[in-house]
């Protein structure tokens, strides 16, 4: 299920991206943008950093904790 949240929320991230022309505000743009356009950018890094530690290690090492427990059981 978790894994369907990250599908989703990347999804969402590739819209705003788009949307924002990849986080690049228009030339005339007030400082208030440009600062909010930054910061959404570096949201989406750092949900991907979160995303990509969940996926490929944490979930992996909770498997792994899972099957050694019920070895035990």
């Amino acid at each position: 299920m978790l894994k369907q949240d990250h599908e989703t929320e990347g999804d969402l991230f590739v819209k705003i991206s788009a949307l924002t022309n990849e986080y690049d505000p228009p030339i005339n743009a007030c400082e208030t943008y440009k600062v909010t356009f930054a910061m959404l950018k570096e949201y989406e890094q750092d949900l991907h950093k979160h995303i990509h530690l969940e996926n490929n290690i944490l979930f992996h090492k909770a498997v792994e904790l899972e099957e050694r427990f019920n070895v035990l059981d």
